[in-house]
């Protein structure tokens, strides 16, 4: 059975979703929803509130934001809900109500606007969310993974079982990566499809370099524990005692004073800039303008790992040789030795000899940058991911 997709309307929950064209949390989810309107398909999105923020607009979409507590407490989901539960435990009360009012709000908002699909990212605790609105309302759900929830199942059991009762209840099941999938398999025999994230910013082309500068290094990323930086941080002195470096650090996080301290302790002030947050627009011109990008990522305390990185695809669209430990769906992206070098994870001394060889053989560091701008662009081109979201948006309102 054929389905057209133009005119009809898709509910997007997301518990990340961008409140202006520039931010940065969700942008890829953002990215998705306004490359999938060329089909002519009307999108509404459901996602939290934060510390209060109201209802509104981007991109002429209405973005419906939920309150799930007082506004003070409103964050849960800022830095990653794993952390804030694991640093504040009572933050499980703000969990509980997260689903239940938002189940609640949901149900309202569907019997109202009567779309054609859920379309359910991370759905642990989402899927709880969407349950009433699907079994009461009869409107099927679309669930994508992430990975975060697939790795709160193999710590939690409730989780897991949670995920096996519900999951058969998506008329289609996407993974960000073929690690996600391997998890998601675990619980569920169905059919996977892996659609990966496409690019959020436009590249740049890259900048000359300088031969009199020293080398620059980007990170891109949250300032948390799953990212590894400190273990990039032990790195330096080991790259410093060869080569002159600088580190751009983008992002910020629950541990960013943890991360300065320890660049105090290890006296690295004088090489490392803290840039917080930035526009699309400068993130590109550091994209462009660095020299190698480095994505120190590990399993973290809680069994949680990249479930893709979009930033090493961004790094790659402009041409730059990317360095990243071999963990979660990292491997999907990066061909050791070809298109750039994975590492161990937490091992310092592994990135700093990486680092290291790369610095010391530019013609090796141009040419993984190259062959990884041309592997992306077609694993990772939009014109490739709208064609896969087409038959997974077509084959779950087929199955209606």
């Amino acid at each position: 059975m054929s389905i057209d997709l133009r005119d009809k309307h898709i509910l997007v929950i997301s518990s990340v979703y961008p409140t202006t064209p520039d931010g940065n949390h969700g942008a890829f989810i953002r990215e998705t929803v306004l490359q999938m309107r060329s089909l002519g398909i009307r999108f509404t999105i459901f996602a939290p509130a934060y510390e209060g923020s109201q209802t509104h607009s981007l991109d002429d979409i209405e973005v419906y934001r939920f309150r799930y507590f007082f506004k003070r407490f409103e964050n849960l989901v800022r830095d990653g809900a794993p952390t804030k539960l694991q640093k504040q435990p009572l933050y499980i009360l703000v969990a509980l109500l997260y689903i239940v009012l938002g189940a609640w709000q949901l149900f309202w908002l569907c019997k109202k606007q009567k779309p054609d699909l859920i379309h359910v990212n991370w759905p642990f605790p989402h899927g709880l969310m969407a349950y009433p609105v699907n079994k009461l309302l009869g409107i099927p759900m679309l669930f994508s993974f992430h990975g975060a929830e697939l790795l709160l199942a193999k710590k939690f059991s409730f989780v897991g079982a949670i995920l096996r009762w519900q999951i058969p209840m998506a008329k289609s099941v996407t993974a960000n990566s073929s690690f996600t999938q391997a998890l998601i398999q675990k619980l569920y025999s169905g059919d996977v499809s892996v659609i990966p994230y496409g690019l959020t910013i436009e590249p740049k082309a890259p900048c000359v370099r300088n031969l009199e500068e020293d080398t620059k290094l980007l990170f891109v990323g949250r300032l948390d524990e799953r990212k590894g930086l400190r273990y990039l941080l032990e790195a330096l002195p080991l790259v410093l005692s060869k080569y002159p470096v600088r580190l751009r650090i983008v992002g910020k996080g629950i541990l960013e004073q943890e991360i300065k301290q320890q660049c105090q302790e290890l006296k690295l002030e004088k090489v490392i800039d803290f840039l917080g947050f930035v526009s699309k627009e400068e993130l590109a011109n550091e994209y462009a303008s660095c020299n190698i990008f480095v994505l120190p990522a590990i399993v973290d305390s809680k069994g949680d790992t990249e479930g893709l990185g979009i930033v090493m695809i961004e790094a790659l669209a402009h041409e730059k040789p990317v360095i990243a430990s071999a963990v979660g769906g990292i491997v999907d992206v990066i061909q050791s030795g070809v298109t750039g070098l994975l590492v161990n994870e937490k091992d310092p001394e592994a990135l700093s000899q990486s680092i290291i060889e790369l610095i010391a053989d530019p013609v090796r560091a141009e040419e993984l940058g190259q062959r990884g701008l041309k592997d992306i662009q077609v694993r990772f081109g939009w014109s490739r991911l709208i064609l896969l979201w087409q038959d997974m948006f077509t084959k779950a309102l087929a199955k209606t």
